[in-house]
């Protein structure tokens, strides 16, 4: 580290909304136990503390909640918690084509665009795996970083590249259907094939909570606290590294005073983000549906 270390206790945040890498170092020392209740998700570790529960592998997984002890179950155990049949019965329903989709937005409190408002979700990218029935891949994608409002070209490009007789998958995919939504609302000339988008659109993360737990997760469930443990996939080692980042060097790459060459390096680290993200999701759903 080039900075001296924060001084901020250990706590919800260490984990949420991924582990931090980090987390190895600052646990080494400090006081507590390795799997703290604290990894329990959606504040169910608070009656735990309240009872005086610090170590996770203290709890008896007889006399808690099922999600809990599984939880608790894998952590003691090191294996994973893998409900194949049951991944196979959710992913088994989404018919073909089937097609894995992330956005890139950004949200500027100063409106930039005609017709858009403080703080409104304004897609600039997306990156598109479609998938066939007989396993074959193709990889669409759109990204908008000269400063002109990206909207209808995203229209454009979905109702171009998506068939009207696919399933849309997405992570945590209400953010996805919003983005449709909002954009058959901003774009009427496309609206009916985009509201039929969000109207398709499928949730992958509730399959993986369902079907899903490795103890390096640490009671997170987002895609960069599960990926590494069902695929060599790190997104360390990308320039950008999460949406807020991507957000941020959208914003960069359409001020004026940025760089073409400055401008191009960010676009490459866009486009290679939002790609690995719906390639991470195909590799997901791959391991959720295959034994071990």
């Amino acid at each position: 580290m080039k900075e001296p270390e924060p001084e901020l206790p250990l706590g919800p945040h260490c984990t949420n909304p991924a582990p931090c890498r980090f987390l190895p170092h600052c646990t080494a020392h400090a006081p507590g136990p390795q799997w703290p209740v604290t990894i329990l998700p959606d504040g169910g570790w608070k009656k735990w503390k309240r009872k005086g529960y610090d170590d996770l592998l203290a709890l008896d997984e007889h006399e808690i909640k099922p999600r809990e002890a599984m939880i608790v179950a894998a952590t003691r155990s090191g294996r994973p918690f893998h409900d194949l049949e049951g991944a196979r019965e959710a992913i088994g329903q989404w018919t073909y084509p089937r097609a894995w989709i992330d956005f890139e937005a950004a949200s500027p409190a100063l409106p930039r665009w005609i017709g858009t408002q403080p703080f409104q979700q304004v897609p600039f990218q997306f990156s598109l795996h479609l998938e066939q029935a007989d396993g074959s891949i193709s990889h669409h994608e759109y990204l908008c970083c000269d400063g002109s409002d990206p909207r209808k070209g995203c229209a454009q490009a979905l109702v171009a590249a998506i068939p009207v007789d696919a399933t849309l998958i997405a992570y945590n995919a209400g953010f996805e259907r919003s983005v449709l939504r909002r954009l058959a609302r901003d774009v009427p000339d496309h609206a009916a094939p985009l509201l039929s988008m969000a109207e398709r659109t499928v949730d992958l993360q509730p399959v993986a909570r369902s079907c899903w737990y490795h103890r390096a997760q640490r009671g997170s469930w987002s895609m960069k606290a599960v990926l590494p443990s069902v695929a060599d996939l790190d997104y360390d080692r990308l320039e950008v590294k999460g949406g807020a980042m991507a957000q941020d060097r959208f914003l960069e790459a359409i001020d004026p005073s940025t760089t073409r060459e400055r401008r191009q390096e960010i676009e490459a680290a866009l486009r290679a983000y939002c790609r690995q993200d719906t390639w991470a999701m195909i590799l997901l759903a791959r391991r959720l549906t295959t034994a071990a």
